[in-house]
């Protein structure tokens, strides 16, 4: 019996005294100091403004200015029937719902008794409809405004479908459309 407690009072020595020391002995190897002096963000660190010198940018989206695309976006997309078809298409997967199927703005989730109360869509038929650029239409589907989303998702020459197919709805195409925006 007297022998098992003294091996238990032994034993429990030996592991306060490894226990103790051990935090020294860390510190003294070399290569675990690398653990005390990390190079990492720290709690409330303000993180790298700049990119690393020599990236590149991959994938990023162009930014278009409402302002500047009036006079420096043009259609790249010919209006053919089968491009006025797609952008038909695209038209009933995007815009249906707000502007309605004659582009008057009429569309189910709008009106009287809809959520939410005062939701006025742009009429695409209007005079001042008319009078906006390719461009600017092209820059409002990529951009949204007021309660309309984004869709920069949209690959940028299937907007230039759409702005083809509201060309159409104007009862324009896309020359007499850039005629009276000139004007």
């Amino acid at each position: 019996m007297r022998s098992k407690r003294t091996f238990g009072i032994l034993a429990l020595l030996l592991l306060v005294a490894g226990t103790v020391s051990c935090d020294d002995q860390v510190k003294r190897v070399p290569w675990f100091k690398t653990m005390f002096r990390q190079v990492a963000v720290e709690t409330y660190e303000a993180p790298a403004l700049l990119p690393a010198e020599g990236a590149v940018p991959l994938g990023a989206a162009i930014h278009y200015d409402l302002a500047a695309a009036d006079s420096l976006l043009t259609n790249p997309v010919a209006a053919t029937p089968a491009a006025i078809e797609r952008g038909q298409i695209l038209y009933t997967q995007f815009c249906i719902m707000c502007h309605g199927e004659s582009g008057a703005g009429d569309g189910p989730v709008v009106g009287e008794n809809r959520f939410p109360v005062g939701f006025v869509t742009m009429n695409l038929t209007r005079p001042d409809a008319l009078a906006l650029s390719d461009g600017y239409i092209f820059g409002i589907i990529g951009n949204g405004r007021g309660l309309m989303p984004s869709y920069r998702r949209v690959p940028a020459d299937e907007r230039w479908y759409l702005v083809h197919y509201v060309r159409s709805l104007q009862g324009m195409s896309t020359e007499s459309a850039a005629r009276a925006a000139a004007d």
